[in-house]
């Protein structure tokens, strides 16, 4: 039988969605429930109140017909029967819309919460992006270390907050759940830093350099759009044709790199090592 109980989707949707015990889906996998329970708590999937389960319990087991409003209602309990609250504060916003942006991703399975979850090569920037979310009141599980294409990489994800799903909704609006750019976000210091860290990269030509934001994830639309920002503030942006990334002119790049402000974890330091013709500036 195909190990459906690692699948973290599979898995949430019977605990969560359909409100079976974790020893419901135990029998239904033919394993114990204590794998269950591992595999719950490897995949930062939260477990409902006591009261939250016996409500559910008591809806399906005595074969009663229940009303479909119902059993939404009832879900929507359960499922937020943690607590998981926060108050997104304008700082938290601009940082969540810059990383998202770059390789942030937020997740959700139902109608009721969200999730953000960031994956990178660099340790101390998976601690950084911890911390930062933290600081706002967004919590999570532990890091997570796995192997990918020859290299250590670091994986982290906060638990599920009904204040992050708004937030999905407008970059999700794609039916199969593809990223796009939100068309009423301002790229303020702080977004596009946070972009910048995550996908851009500081590149020479003829010894000056240029910024390259690789925005290929998104359609040309998005990123014609986000050009069109970039040069309300000031900055000389285009689009590369060939790989529908956005390059920040020489022109620009020092004004750019000046208008996000300074790099706030060492090991991306060499992406503001900024240098024209007479060598590095910064």
């Amino acid at each position: 039988m195909i190990k459906q109980y690692r699948n973290e989707e599979w898995l949430r949707n019977k605990y969560w969605e359909e409100e079976l015990r974790q020893k419901q889906i135990a029998k239904l996998c033919g394993i114990d429930r204590k794998t269950i329970q591992k595999w719950m708590k490897k995949l930062n999937i939260p477990r409902r109140s006591r009261s939250g389960a016996n409500q559910g319990q008591v809806s399906w087991n005595k074969g009663r017909s229940v009303p479909e409003e119902t059993k939404k209602k009832i879900g929507k309990a359960s499922h937020l029967a943690l607590g998981n609250h926060c108050k997104l504060s304008g700082e938290a916003i601009e940082w969540l819309n810059g990383e998202l942006l770059g390789d942030g991703t937020l997740y959700s399975y139902n109608s009721y919460s969200a999730r953000f979850q960031y994956g990178s090569k660099f340790l101390e920037h998976i601690q950084y992006v911890k911390n930062t979310l933290n600081s706002f009141g967004i919590r999570g599980g532990k890091i997570y270390k796995y192997h990918y294409k020859n290299c250590d990489c670091y994986y982290y994800s906060t638990f599920f907050y009904e204040e992050l799903l708004p937030l999905y909704k407008k970059w999700y609006l794609d039916p199969d759940r593809k990223k796009i750019v939100p068309k009423d976000i301002k790229l303020t210091p702080l977004t596009l830093r946070q972009e910048y860290i995550g996908d851009g990269c500081l590149s020479l030509q003829k010894r000056r350099s240029h910024i390259i934001l690789s925005t290929n994830g998104f359609t040309i639309a998005d990123v014609k759009w986000l050009i069109k920002e970039l040069i309300n503030l000031g900055f000389k942006a285009t689009r590369q044709l060939s790989n529908n990334v956005i390059r920040i002119s020489v022109h620009s790049t020092k004004e750019f790199l000046e208008y996000i402000g300074s790099c706030p974890v060492e090991c991306y330091q060499y992406k503001w090592n900024y240098q024209d013709n007479r060598g590095i500036l910064a």
